[in-house]
């Protein structure tokens, strides 16, 4: 009958059916079940039924229990959704603003649906139960899906500028991994949401069950944003210019690189289709991507090897690390400089050899001259503290760039090695500061 489709009728159908509704269709749909119920009350309490119903008891007919049943039936589903309606009411302005404001402005929002969805777990008499609020948080993650990919315009996301469009993909994952965060944090302190004496009841189904489609868009948006960041990176290549012996003919290589990147590349700018779409062909593009990119990687690789061989001083080393910069965290592009790092280490040992010799030659001049030489047009005191200050800095630079090289030679012996031979210099140093002062 129309009565029992009405109450056999669950709002978790369009999820079921392979749909992504969002939370205003779960409230509709409460909206709606509680006029048509209520409709359905009304006219099971008209007279004319009531009438019918009192007949039917009195003459014992077969079809009164069955009356009796959907009138119950009706009751309990109208108190229900009563119930539900009322509850979820409150929701419906934070979604609206959800939909309407930009979508890197949505964290407070995000939180305070939250704080509602809490409320209703630890106050309605009816929407406290897995499936019902599992139902609202699936589809309160295809509400953050639609907006984000309203924000991020995924069929131009990779026809772009790569600096905007990964900014964009990096927001939006940080808006999208706050929402994981902060339900999470809401489960941790469900408790507070119950009054002094009332039974709480807690989460106890698992998230996966609640992030299933967003888990799913957030490995998309990950792997859009490593596509971008390395589209960032290789823009480098195109102005990297190598120094010493064969400097032009590894910046003529790079630059080579760099086209072929190019022309790689473009097969994702000419695409027509939603790379945020996870149904389509763009992770078969990306895997085919990926395999040219190793073999890219791994020419990178040697050719930095090549000019890391070719670095006349410590200075160019760590401007060629400099200029690399990201690129060298890339595994096949590490995997190939990785033996090339220790190198950096005698280096450091000449240059700190030489700057004592300085030093020293410095100290013997002054003893066999009777006077100190300093810079033209300096006043003694003050050109003697600029030499040290000078020698310092030759030392100190190259040493405070080894903190951000992670490599084993460098942060484990060597970089304590090093500090140590930096405190003796700068102790000397100090020393003849104080000399001259004096």
């Amino acid at each position: 009958s129309q009565i029992q489709g009405v109450l056999k009728r669950e709002s978790s159908e369009p999820l079921l059916q392979g749909k992504d509704p969002n939370p205003k269709v779960e409230i509709e749909f409460w909206k709606n079940r509680c006029e048509d119920l209520q409709c359905i009350y009304s006219q099971l309490k008209a007279r004319e039924v009531r009438n019918m119903a009192e007949l039917l008891e009195r003459v014992q007919s077969s079809y009164s229990p069955a009356f009796k049943a959907i009138f119950r039936d009706v009751e309990a589903a109208l108190s229900e959704a009563q119930d539900i309606n009322l509850h979820l009411k409150p929701l419906l302005r934070p979604l609206e603003e959800i939909e309407n404001i930009d979508f890197s402005e949505v964290k407070p929002l995000l939180s305070h649906v939250l704080h509602l969805v809490c409320l209703i777990w630890a106050t309605s008499k009816y929407y406290n139960t897995p499936a019902r609020i599992i139902v609202l948080l699936q589809e309160t993650c295809n509400l953050l899906i639609q907006q984000a990919r309203n924000y991020l315009s995924p069929e131009d996301l990779l026809k772009g500028e790569p600096e905007e469009s990964l900014g964009k993909v990096q927001e939006v994952l940080g808006i999208l991994n706050f929402y994981k965060k902060t339900l999470e944090e809401r489960r941790e302190t469900l408790y507070t949401y119950f009054k002094p004496g009332q039974e709480v009841k807690e989460w106890d189904f698992p998230s996966f069950m609640c992030f299933a489609r967003l888990d799913t868009f957030l490995k998309r948006l990950r792997m859009v944003d490593e596509l971008l960041a390395l589209a960032l990176d290789i823009e480098k290549l195109e102005k990297i210019e190598f120094s010493g012996i064969r400097g032009s003919a590894l910046s003529q290589q790079v630059l080579c690189m760099y086209e072929e990147f190019q022309e790689v590349y473009k097969v994702f700018s000419d695409r027509t289709y939603d790379c945020l779409d996870t149904t389509n062909e763009f992770e078969d593009d990306v895997s085919d991507f990926k395999q040219k990119i190793d073999d890219m990687d791994r020419r990178l690789g040697t050719i930095f090897g090549l000019a890391f061989d070719d670095a006349a001083s410590l200075e160019h080393a760590f401007k060629l690390v400099d200029i690399f910069g990201s690129l060298m965290e890339r595994p096949v592009v590490a995997a190939n400089v990785f033996d090339k790092y220790h190198l950096l280490i005698p280096m450091f040992d000449k240059d700190l050899d030489d700057v004592k010799l300085i030093y020293s030659r410095h100290v013997q001049e002054e003893m066999d001259l009777g006077y100190t030489q300093v810079h033209r047009n300096m006043p003694l005191v003050a050109g003697c503290l600029h030499w040290a200050q000078e020698l310092r800095h030759r030392i100190q630079v190259p040493f405070s760039q080894f903190r951000h090289i992670m490599h084993p030679c460098v942060s484990l012996f060597h970089a304590s090695h090093l500090k140590k031979c930096l405190d003796i210099f700068n102790v000397s140093l100090e020393l003849n500061q104080s000399i001259v002062l004096f």
